[in-house]
């Protein structure tokens, strides 16, 4: 059931020019990848930094501080063409819970990037059942990736 996926990439913070390799690369193999066992789709990629995915957080979830990352999907009735949504990823959060959890940068950033895309696809983790087939999934194209399985360290909220 592949299809092709691509994101729409801005970037809006300067941690990100930090990056230690091609970006947009990692992306589109991350992405390329989700999509081999998924679908396709076309999504919108903010990379920013604490503040404004803290702002986001408050806007829309209600939940005043920064997080790793944000999924909006498409609303069904406004959806144009193959149009998934949006993916928020903060770089600092990012790279903290990478570090406390022993892994690159790289590594998690992918993950949050699947388990992101994961969400905009309608998968969840609000129960034990849902969450184990998401987890199940990510590990999936984690491992197809190179990457171990992300779900082996956890962090306290």
């Amino acid at each position: 059931m592949a299809d092709d996926v691509s994101a729409d990439l801005r970037i809006n913070h300067d941690d990100w020019s930090n990056w230690p390799g091609d970006i947009a690369a990692e992306i589109d193999e991350t992405l390329a990848m989700a999509a081999r066992f998924t679908q396709g789709g076309n999504i919108d990629l903010l990379l920013t930094g604490d503040d404004e995915i803290q702002e986001l957080n408050s806007q829309w979830r209600n939940k005043d501080k920064p997080t790793d990352v944000l999924s909006f999907p498409s609303d069904e009735d406004a959806a144009f063409g193959d149009f998934l949504g949006d993916i928020v990823i903060s770089y600092g959060v990012m790279s903290h819970d990478a570090e406390r959890m022993g892994k690159t940068r790289p590594a998690h950033f992918k993950h949050l990037l699947v388990h992101g895309f994961l969400h905009l696809l309608g998968y969840n983790h609000l129960n034990n059942e849902d969450a184990e087939e998401m987890e199940t999934l990510e590990r999936k194209i984690l491992a197809e990736l190179g990457l171990d399985d992300p779900y082996s360290v956890r962090l306290e909220s």
